[in-house]
């Protein structure tokens, strides 16, 4: 049990921390990619045990590391042993391999073969501690889970303390040191004798020595063993610029934060729309992401130059007394408002990393965040206007990316609620009389940016497309003041998009027709006095007609809502995620292939009939399926109660891993002579849960979403714990099935099945929470434990024709 935790919780450490390297050596999307398809290893480490345990009994094996004399716990445990230290020296040795190649997708799939490797070691691990003992299945699932909900626990503190390297390496650790644990436990003195004891000291040293050298805390090694980023990053650039300087780097569950400073100036003036003077740092998030940090003697009269920019043009239009910003990051939007005159400045920021970098600055930044017009909150933006029952004369949301809300490749996606039309609604709703909502984006996302704010203005107001087109200022962020486009030649640039309840006047649309006109910036839309295509459809009786418009242009038509948030979609089904269905599914094929062979291969020696075998191999894809389609649902859904992905990945994955644990043990205790009986049980209550959750979790959520964060916290452990806990249920009485039937201990085959179909089960939820919701994908992750019930029964069905108790010998 105690190698099983610790197994278990360095996998997922592992996994959550690389999914953060990914993020910084490649990008968010091929980062999902890299760790479905690494994870892989986990599950053919399982399978192949399976396919190795008669030769295992016999003294036999073509791995080398299988080879055993007989079947001894002695045995075993330096089977474990060995598995174990080849986990530990594996991580280093990825590590090395990824500071050496070259940061670029063109070798995707030599990160996916590098990374799976130590998933391999680990998946074998868990296969044999599993099919030393399937009859204390429950007992060894409950650790594997409460394993795993340990490391949400600690991923913060260990990527704050040590980085997302050294966490990697600490994992090495971890394995390395319960399996010598457990051999001492044991008392088994054989299986740690002589040269195996001696190579497993060399490693412990070898590891203790790269953690220490790779510490933050020693400045003459930074480079050691440290990943890059990619030339698609923008950090990879300016490394390369020697006019550059990296001041910090830090990590968090969630991100890097580096913070960069320019230390040559020269030809740059104050109205470089890139880099000036006044700008003091640059706080780049994962290597990309950029927000300036300016500098400030802290007098509002020393901030006048900021007029001059485009993204003042809201402060020319309306009296902003009191003003939102959601994203403030290095403070450039705070600095805004109060050169616009705000009084008040409400700033809510996601990253405390970012607030902390800024605040390192001091009287150098003006003290942004700790002056006394400026109201500070650590939280998700959406959550906190949703709980929130102020009116704002501005609220300025500018380029806000919802990349942060990727906490891991296999445990959310990289989406949140920033852009849909239930937040615009929200957004609307909380202006003052004659407020506006100030956004912006790049001009390419305005196909899929405009749907919603026309959805939203209807829903709000009641008004007719046509009406609507004069509560709409669409212009070019032009000058930028840290973005824009300084060449005509460019494609692509920033626009400010204006939103208000009610239509702008003829004062303001003269205003930010001259403003346009005087920056030399595109205009869009004017207010009802000028729409470029294709948005002149869109706010027109012709309105029905922009979806099929969009659609010929190869543009996702899908309107982002609450229970689909993907805003950044731009196509129906990003080739990304087919690349990675198509990939993920040839992997499965080809394992299935071979479980195939084997199985034939041993029916032909004496095995189990096929259709016994197949009825556990098709429970455990329909409860890895389920389980990942249900958790990643969950885990989207109560993202918005809970706002920040610190605060999502500790709560929302502890709750789920927990209580699944909690439902092993306690189906082993309950049904421990029938585990037919828990799973036929259970489902049904699941089905009833799952249906609440489809009719009720939404209010509920709503209801509560302005509670104490210690409140919203216990209302997502008791919401998610009784479902948790009927599905932990599943696999626990799947290996009680199977492993007292008349074909033997398949435990290591099922186990590996499981893993690879929650694999597939991963990307599937992604996929599918785009095309039918999430709502929908707790349909289907119902149909999938109900298909799990109906094998159950087909299983029972066969034992009693063959007059073999299913729930003993």
């Amino acid at each position: 049990m105690i190698v099983l935790f610790f197994a278990s919780l360095s996998t997922i450490l592992f996994e959550l921390a690389l999914t953060r390297i990914f993020s910084i050596i490649l990008w968010y999307d091929y980062a999902f990619m890299a760790i479905s398809v690494a994870f892989f290893g986990l599950g053919i480490g399982s399978l192949i045990i399976h396919m190795q345990k008669d030769h295992l009994r016999q003294g036999r094996g073509w791995l080398g590391l299988l080879s055993v004399p007989e079947m001894t716990p002695c045995a075993l445990l330096k089977k474990i042993i060995h598995y174990s230290m080849a986990y530990a020296v594996s991580v280093p040795a990825f590590i090395l391999v990824a500071t050496v190649i070259p940061p670029d997708t063109s070798y995707i799939y030599l990160y996916y073969l590098a990374s799976s490797v130590p998933f391999f070691f680990a998946g074998s691990i868990m296969a044999l501690v599993f099919f030393a003992v399937p009859r204390q299945v429950s007992k060894l699932y409950f650790a594997d889970l409460v394993g795993a909900s340990s490391a949400a626990l600690l991923l913060d503190p260990l990527m704050m303390g040590l980085g997302a390297e050294s966490v990697l390496l600490f994992t090495s650790l971890l394995v390395a040191g319960s399996a010598i644990a457990g051999a001492l436990l044991l008392r088994e003195k054989a299986a740690m004798a002589g040269r195996q004891r001696l190579s497993s000291a060399a490693v412990i040293a070898g590891l203790l020595i790269l953690l220490v050298a790779t510490a933050p805390a020693v400045a003459g090694l930074q480079g050691f063993m440290k990943v890059t980023p990619g030339p698609n990053k923008g950090l990879y650039w300016q490394l390369r610029n020697p006019d550059f300087e990296r001041v910090s780097t830090q990590w968090n569950s969630f991100s890097r934060i580096d913070v960069t400073q320019q230390t040559d100036f020269e030809g740059t003036t104050d109205r470089s729309n890139i880099r000036s003077p006044r700008e003091l740092a640059n706080i780049i998030i994962d290597a990309d992401a950029g927000t300036p940090v300016y500098r400030w003697t802290g007098s509002v009269d020393d901030l006048q130059w900021m007029q001059k920019f485009m993204g003042y043009l809201p402060y020319r239009l309306a009296d902003a007394d009191h003003t939102l910003v959601i994203g403030s990051g290095g403070g450039q939007d705070i600095l805004m408002a109060l050169a616009g005159g705000s009084e008040k400045v409400t700033a809510v920021e996601l990253n405390p990393l970012i607030v902390s970098a800024v605040r390192g600055f001091g009287d150098s930044a003006g003290n942004v965040y700790d002056r006394p017009e400026v109201e500070l909150h650590i939280d998700d933006g959406r959550r906190f206007i949703s709980s929130s029952d102020e009116k704002y004369d501005v609220i300025t949301i500018k380029l806000v990316d919802s990349w942060a809300a990727q906490l891991a490749g296999g445990y959310a996606l990289s989406e949140n609620y920033l852009y849909t039309v239930e937040a615009f609604q929200q957004y609307l709703g909380h202006l003052d009389d004659g407020g506006m909502l100030a956004m912006i984006r790049w001009n390419f996302e305005l196909p899929r940016l405009m749907p919603v704010v026309a959805e939203s203005l209807e829903k709000e107001t009641g008004k007719s497309r046509s009406e609507l087109a004069r509560h709409v200022i669409v212009v070019e962020d032009r000058p930028g003041l840290y973005f824009g486009r300084t060449d005509d030649s460019q494609d692509y640039y920033p626009v400010l998009v204006l939103v208000k309840n009610s239509p702008f006047t003829a004062e303001q649309v003269e205003a930010a027709r001259s403003a346009a006109e005087g920056g030399n910036a595109a205009v869009t839309m004017l207010a009802g006095s000028q729409a470029s295509p294709p948005y002149d459809i869109l706010f027109s009786e012709k309105s029905p007609g922009y979806g099929p418009h969009i659609s010929e242009m190869g543009i996702n038509p899908k309107v982002p809502t609450d229970d689909s948030p993907f805003y950044f979609a731009r196509e129906p089904v990003p080739r990304q995620m087919l690349t990675l269905l198509g990939t993920v599914l040839a992997i499965s094929a080809a394992l299935s292939v071979m479980l195939v062979y084997h199985d034939r291969k041993a029916r032909k020696e004496g095995g189990e009939r096929p259709a016994r075998t197949g009825m556990f191999v098709l429970f455990a894809v329909f409860i890895g399926l389920g389980f990942m389609i249900l958790e990643i649902t969950f885990i989207q859904k109560f993202l918005l109660l809970l706002g920040t992905p610190i605060m999502a990945l500790t709560v929302i994955l502890f709750s789920i891993l927990l209580s699944s644990g909690v439902g092993a043990y306690a189906s082993g205790r309950l049904f421990k002579d029938r585990p037919h009986r828990a799973v036929l049980a259970s489902i049904p209550v699941l089905a009833g849960i799952i249906v609440f959750y489809l009719f009720f979790l939404q209010g509920i959520i709503d209801a509560s979403i302005t509670a104490s964060l210690p409140a919203r916290a216990a209302l997502t452990f008791a919401l998610l714990s009784p479902a948790g806990l009927l599905m932990g249920f599943q696999f626990p009485s799947l290996i009680g099935m199977a492993s007292r039937s008349a074909g033997g201990n398949n435990t290591t085959l099922l186990w590996g099945v499981n893993v690879v179909a929650s694999i597939v089960g991963t990307v599937l939820a992604a996929l599918l929470g785009m095309i039918v919701g999430f709502n929908g994908n707790l349909l289907i992750g119902l149909a999938m434990y109900a298909g799990a019930g109906a094998s159950a029964l087909a299983a029972f069905a066969y034992r009693r024709a063959d007059k073999v108790p299913i729930g003993r010998e």
